[in-house]
């Protein structure tokens, strides 16, 4: 019998692989309708790589592969995190740069 620390971490897996289709969507949407900006699209594309290392991550561990999640793939999605609000810290000063601009 499986036991329930390993039943969670197959349903925390399936629903990051789930919520992971939206920030997916949301960067062909804006590659679609947005082609001058790429701010948010980055963003967006950082942020759906992050949850997919998290549900590879859960599903790791759901499989016994404690060294690979823990070793590997936590400290990747701690830095994949970072790196996410290193972009958006970028894209907002250069927004508010842009704006002092439009003002002057």
């Amino acid at each position: 019998m499986i036991s329930i620390q390993t039943q969670i971490s197959i349903i925390q897996a399936i629903v990051y692989f789930i919520a992971a289709a939206v920030p997916i969507y949301l960067s062909f949407i804006i590659k679609k309708y947005n082609n001058r900006n790429n701010a948010f699209r980055n963003l967006t594309m950082v942020l759906a790589a992050f949850v997919i290392i998290q549900g590879i991550y859960h599903s790791a561990g759901a499989l016994g592969f404690s060294l690979l999640a823990k070793g590997i793939l936590e400290p990747l999605s701690f830095a994949i995190l970072l790196f996410f609000g290193v972009i958006y810290l970028i894209n907002r000063s250069k927004a508010k740069e842009e704006e002092v601009k439009e003002v002057q």
